[in-house]
């Protein structure tokens, strides 16, 4: 887990300068490589690579980037690959001669040896950039899912990619243009990075599962999908799923320093801490030597759930690290949060997830392995009921079409939400006039405050597996994966998820049938089962699904001054001409009062947050 970046300039052959503003580039940086940092310029092109390192995988100065080997490839590389060792063995009989015990290494070797197709072998995180100094050509990939980050920039002065949005500022030619498009969405759909070009004008993500090749000659690059949606041919059973999500924590258990586990009071958290264990007592984990650690975000509230917490750490023996959140905490560390994730949020569960790195940081843990994307790969939210229904229905089995319906007392739904999912699939089909109607009926919504209403296309999916891919390739799970890896790297600490980038495991689940991923009502049925005799029972089986919960309306309203006052003193930054501002302010102390606004209340706080972001990138125009 490190940070990466690089630098080309296209139209100054002796600019000077280039290694200078790489440098500044990496610095901002620096909280995602805290132990150390490297350059390598290429004055004959123009061009260079810039590398954070946090050191994870062989700590020695042999893994120091940028890496060069065989006097030709020179690799920045952000993320692990899990399965090193062994295409590390392959790579030997080739021919390869390793210098280090490094995944970077291997990976150099992977690419001299098979190309592009190195990418097929992979089974981890990854956002790097390599660049052949024979072929004067730079190429680049993002790991399947979108676990790690990958930003870049194409003017006519500059090419340059960087791990984090905030580096790619410091290059001269960009300006901080605040993209009207990305935050009509952010404001209207709640979702944040679901095109290309994102909150800032000019500045691009490479998307997950894509690869990206540029040439220093030329001037060009060229962007393709590498990752292909990969099924078995059986179905697999009840130990297949097992033996997956084990070998896959075993895997993400390989590291040269200290390991936590974040915990919730989910399925996948303490699946995850569970198999730990396991491992640990069937054989020696140099980075589980001091045994388990497990970080909890609590709070005082009804959706406290560290009474589920407790029940994993009676049953593992792991030392619990539990933190105590309250609102006077968000205030005090929102505007830090701001800087680091490089956007404003969306809600306040990005605080209690940077309170859970925070703790790690302080108890000298360099590693947190957490449960994102489960939910993902095994269908564990409601939305994905409706789906199911929709799937058996159209394909004829209307008789379990109805034992299932009878059966949501054991699912995270209810009868009511999917009537009105159905509904908003029938209404995508009507005119925009009749929808924009029916919007306007709805009550305790933040239409009133939206200038511009979106032109959006309803997503209707006929399968459940094809509505899981969607989520999985698509802005959804990215968006998830994209907070926690800012909330883990504002600490220098390393966040695992072995539920978003196992090759086997994300395997496996696609080729389960909607009737093992929904089965009796319950939701994420295959996974339960497959771990239904080794986690209590009333983890295993435990039916209302909160997520990564937090009590966000009783926060806003405690700290409802706060908001408040950063709204109406940092008002006059936004000149986007999306927000109904005077009706906004209108109602400003009247939404904060009423426990039953929290639509309106997460709206506020989401335009505080955007109010800061203007001032703390320091952006006057929008386009």
């Amino acid at each position: 887990m490190c940070g990466i970046s690089c630098l080309h300039l296209k139209n100054s052959p002796k600019d000077h300068f280039g290694p200078e503003i790489l440098t500044q580039m990496n610095d901002k940086l620096i909280h995602r490589g805290p132990d150390g940092s490297g350059i390598k310029w290429f004055e004959d092109q123009q061009f260079g690579l810039a590398h954070r390192r946090l050191a994870i995988i062989d700590l020695s100065d042999a893994a120091t980037q940028p890496m060069p080997i065989l006097d030709r490839y020179w690799l920045t590389f952000n993320g692990e690959i899990y399965n090193y060792l062994e295409l590390k063995i392959e790579l030997e009989q080739l021919g390869a001669k390793f210098q280090s015990q490094s995944d970077a290494e291997v990976l150099l070797f992977a690419y001299h040896y098979w190309g592009a197709s190195c990418l097929d072998q992979l089974n981890g995180m990854w956002a790097f950039a390599i660049y052949d100094t024979q072929e004067n050509l730079l190429f680049c990939a993002r790991d399947r899912y979108g676990v790690k980050p990958f930003y870049y920039l194409d003017n006519s002065s500059h090419f340059a990619i960087a791990s984090e949005i905030k580096a790619l500022c410091a290059v001269p030619s960009h300006e901080n243009v605040a993209n009207t498009a990305a935050l009509l969405t952010f404001f209207s759909e709640n979702a944040i990075e679901t095109q290309e070009e994102g909150f800032f004008k000019g500045i691009f993500e490479l998307l997950p599962g894509h690869a990206l090749s540029y040439d220093t000659n030329s001037k060009s690059k060229s962007i393709y999908r590498y990752e292909s949606y990969a099924t078995y041919a059986q179905t697999p059973t009840e130990n297949d799923v097992a033996l997956a999500l084990k070998n896959a924590v075993s895997l993400r258990l390989r590291a040269d320093v200290p390991i936590g586990f974040c915990l919730s009071g989910g399925l996948d958290s303490s699946s995850i801490l569970y198999l730990a264990n396991q491992i640990k007592q069937e054989r020696a984990i140099d980075s589980l030597q001091h045994g388990l650690h497990a970080f909890t975000a609590a709070h005082s509230s009804e959706q406290d759930e560290r009474q589920w917490a407790k029940l994993m750490i009676d049953a593992s023996g792991a030392k619990w690290h539990l933190n105590e959140l309250d609102s006077l905490q968000l205030t005090n560390s929102i505007k830090e949060l701001i800087y680091y994730q490089d956007i404003p949020l969306l809600s306040t569960s990005t605080f209690a997830q940077s309170s859970v790195m925070k703790s790690a940081a302080k108890q000298g843990i360099k590693i947190l392995i957490d449960g994102q994307g489960g939910d993902e790969l095994f269908a564990g939210y409601q939305v994905f009921y409706p789906t199911f229904f929709k799937e058996l229905f159209w394909t004829g089995r209307w008789l379990l079409f109805i034992k299932e319906w009878r059966q949501l007392a054991n699912s995270p739904t209810s009868k009511t939400y999917i009537f009105k999912e159905w509904f908003k699939d029938v209404l995508s089909y009507l005119p925009l006039k009749i929808q924009r109607g029916v919007q306007n009926r709805q009550k305790n919504t933040f239409w009133p405050y939206l200038l511009q209403r979106p032109i959006t296309k309803r997503q209707r999916f006929s399968t459940l597996q094809g509505h899981l891919g969607a989520y999985c390739r698509g802005h959804q799970l990215k968006g998830l994966l994209r907070w926690e890896d800012r909330c883990a790297m504002q600490y220098g600490i390393e966040s695992r998820t072995p539920f978003a980038d196992d090759l086997n495991l994300m395997d496996i689940a696609r080729s389960l049938p909607a009737t093992e991923l929904i089965k009796n009502g319950w939701s994420k049925f295959a996974l339960r089962k497959a771990l239904n005799k080794s986690l209590p029972a009333s983890i295993s089986w435990r039916r209302d699904k909160k997520g990564f919960s937090v009590p966000e309306g009783e926060w806003l309203m405690q700290s409802s001054a706060y908001w408040v006052q950063i709204i109406r003193s940092k008002i006059d930054l936004d000149q986007s001409m999306l927000i109904n501002k005077d009706q906004l302010l209108m109602d400003l102390n009247t939404i904060f009062t009423d426990p039953q606004k929290q639509i309106l209340q997460n709206f506020a706080f989401k335009y505080a947050c955007y109010l800061l972001w203007i001032e703390t990138f320091d952006i006057e125009q929008f386009a």
